[in-house]
């Protein structure tokens, strides 16, 4: 991805999207994904390659309630519609 992007269509809902240049022109590549479900509270995205494949990974903090004394981390591949 050359652009990755984290919008609020509404104020109870945030998506994540991916943009890639093509000779200067930013395409959206796939649809826009969902927060995960259960989240209340969504921390800042890290991208790295936590695996070792040569591929980046999208790494999300996020509480479940709005103390964050419940928290989770979701691990996705670009691309993929997987979360681990």
């Amino acid at each position: 991805a050359d652009l990755f992007l984290t919008t609020s269509p509404n104020s109870k809902s945030i998506q994540f999207e991916t943009w890639v240049n093509k000779d200067g022109n930013f395409s959206k590549a796939g649809k826009s994904k969902e927060m995960p479900s259960g989240a209340k509270v969504v921390g800042q995205s890290v991208f790295a390659d936590f695996d070792g494949d040569g591929q980046s990974e999208h790494l999300l903090p996020v509480c479940e309630d709005e103390t964050c004394q419940r928290s989770a981390i979701y691990l996705t591949k670009l691309g993929l519609d997987q979360v681990m």
